[in-house]
């Protein structure tokens, strides 16, 4: 993990460090991509680098985290503008990252950190890590009240649980299928939006808890 220095750091210089990697990233095979193009890019010397991370896997460790909790703060916010409601909350995530400029690019990105043995293997064990049950209990428990009890009296911690890992997988899929170019925008967000619906009755019709 980057130290407390970086942490430290304004929110305009971490995110410039970030992007500039990023965007090297986009020119260069993670295998081949050094501390010193890195460095080059972001304007910083190689003692900045060290002083922030311990080496360049720790960087693009950290870039992966920030992909994921930026998804998280898209999916809270989503549920609070939807005052609770499960489907209509995970459609507005999909619309939204499907709308986003930004989304392609950190794509792209994870793609080209993956393409790379060493850095699937890490990033395989990142993501196994949230969708483990206590990563996925941690999730619940950020978003703890962002689904309206009196729409979903049935949901206890563990079905909470169960739902929102269904809910992430159906926006998975649905960029995924996106990015990939196999159907259009509109008929995806269509397909998913059944598969919300089916979820989102499934939970209401859960017994309430005793």
């Amino acid at each position: 993990m980057p130290t407390e220095k970086f942490y430290n750091l304004k929110e305009g210089k971490k995110q410039a460090i970030l992007e500039a990697a990023g965007d090297e990233l986009l020119e260069t095979p993670y295998s081949l991509l050094t501390v010193s193009r890195i460095i080059q890019k972001a304007g910083i010397s190689r003692a900045s680098f060290y002083y922030y991370f311990s080496d360049k896997e720790d960087l693009f460790r950290h870039l992966r985290e920030e992909m994921k909790n930026h998804f998280i703060k898209v999916v809270e916010k989503a549920l609070r503008q939807k005052q609770g409601n499960f489907r209509e909350g995970f459609q507005a995530v999909i619309s939204t990252m499907l709308e986003d400029g930004g989304f392609r690019k950190n794509c792209c990105l994870y793609q080209r950190m993956v393409e790379d043995t060493e850095c699937h293997n890490q990033a395989v064990r990142q993501e196994a890590a949230f969708h483990e049950k206590e990563g996925l209990r941690e999730f619940v428990k950020n978003c703890q009240g962002l689904l309206n009890p009196e729409l979903y009296p049935g949901l206890d911690e563990e079905k909470t649980v169960c739902l929102m890992e269904l809910g992430v997988l159906v926006v998975a899929k649905t960029l995924f299928l996106y990015l990939i170019g196999s159907e259009k925008k509109e008929y995806l967000e269509g397909i998913a939006g059944v598969q919300l619906e089916i979820l989102d009755r499934g939970a209401r019709a859960l017994p309430r808890k005793s």
